[in-house]
């Protein structure tokens, strides 16, 4: 079949009606001989001006239902050339275009080419006032899911600030709290780990219900190993030591077989074991193994500075020699991270730079040393209780 002739034979029967049913049978031919090449040409001629508008925009519709009878590469390939040629033209056939680059999106989601596929949808025009704050919600959540599947968390911020201007006008359920998972795991990717490990928190405690279903406890359950993840990895201090007591007394924490050792000696501020440090760095994901300005990881910074206040525990003063051969680094590292810490607030104490000494804890008057040391016993004393209550429960 000489396609050209085809065309210019469907193009001068005088009914539109009739065109548009001769141009559709030919594309299901085409597309049943799985000609892609034919099938570029046939949409080519149909954008021209030699076909009426009223005649290409339902061909351009039934093409894109009869194109997902294609194999995937033929289908991908397809839709890369439809989209590229109706471009001329695009405010004619915008709904056209969206449903080619879903179908798109699909199969590079498939390809497991996420941020590839978010990029395809990103072209999409939601403000043009065809669609509610819903469906923009659920639009702008997945783009951010997407380019977070691929850690691309710059391009994932962008379309979650999006749909934070429309969420909570959303009435899906669902996607509000899709939008509030994939915030976390911004703060994830951005080593915000104290406010990540909160909102992983907050969403694995709170009642969550999908199209009016409870959530799966494994789901909960998955949200809690994040928040604790990220609790070990924050910054020591008292911030952090909060919300390790908050994620210790959850009962629940005790089945992670994995974090709960570590996350137990986080909390009492007792030295970690190299072991224990490294079955735990074996679960972590990609960006929490990021190598920072000082040439330590992540995790490697967030063990120094717990040991460092686990140390201020039991020594008074020591020599910074010795404080890196407990720790197993080198003294003057050892003496940044510290200055670091004395800076911030989140360690009490000074440095003695002459002598090379640390010393814990600030002069203050006796009593009030006194009061601190009754208030250190009665936690100590409160936390015992509260885990044998729920060793009874448990029972």
């Amino acid at each position: 079949m000489d396609l050209n002739s085809e065309l210019e034979r469907i193009s001068s029967i005088d009914s539109l009606k009739e065109q548009v049913t001769e141009y559709s049978s030919l594309t299901d031919k085409l597309v049943q001989a799985t000609a892609t090449e034919k099938l570029s040409q046939q949409i080519a001629y149909i954008l021209t001006d030699t076909v009426a508008l009223t005649v290409s925009r339902p061909v351009l519709e039934h093409f894109t239902s009869a194109v997902q009878h294609l194999a995937k590469e033929e289908r991908i390939s397809i839709c890369r050339t439809a989209i590229d040629l109706v471009q001329d033209r695009l405010l004619a056939f915008e709904d056209s275009v969206k449903k080619l680059r879903e179908i798109l999106s699909g199969c590079l989601i498939e390809n497991e080419e996420y941020s590839a596929a978010a990029r395809v949808l990103s072209h999409i025009n939601m403000e043009n006032g065809k669609y509610d704050d819903s469906e923009k919600a659920a639009f702008y959540v997945k783009l951010a899911e997407l380019f977070l599947d691929d850690d691309e968390t710059v391009a994932a911020d962008v379309y979650l600030n999006r749909s934070a201007q429309v969420v909570h006008n959303c009435t899906d359920e669902n996607v509000r709290i899709r939008h509030k998972v994939s915030y976390a795991r911004i703060l994830d990717s951005k080593r915000k780990f104290l406010e990540a490990s909160q909102r992983y928190y907050e969403l694995s405690t709170g009642e969550i219900r999908i199209n009016g279903e409870p959530v799966k406890e494994d789901e909960l359950m998955l949200l809690l190993n994040k928040a604790v993840t990220c609790a070990l990895l924050a910054n020591a201090g008292p911030q952090r030591t909060r919300m390790l007591g908050t994620l210790t007394k959850d009962e629940r924490s005790y089945t992670l077989s994995t974090h709960w050792s570590l996350l137990d000696k986080m909390y009492r501020e007792r030295l970690l074991s190299q072991e224990e440090v490294q079955a735990f760095e074996h679960t972590l994901e990609p960006h929490q193994k990021a190598v920072l300005a000082d040439g330590s990881t992540v995790l490697e910074r967030a063990v120094i500075e717990h040991n460092i206040l686990a140390a201020s525990k039991l020594y008074d003063n020591v020599l910074f020699e010795e404080l890196g051969k407990l720790l197993e680094i080198d003294p003057s590292k050892t003496e940044l991270v510290v200055s670091r810490m004395i800076g911030e607030n989140r360690l009490a104490g000074s440095i003695d730079q002459v002598k090379g000494l640390l010393k814990f804890g600030t002069d203050q008057d006796p009593l009030v040393a006194f009061d601190a040391s009754i208030k250190r016993v009665c936690l100590a004393v409160n936390d015992c209780w509260e885990r044998e209550e729920v060793q009874k429960l448990s029972l």
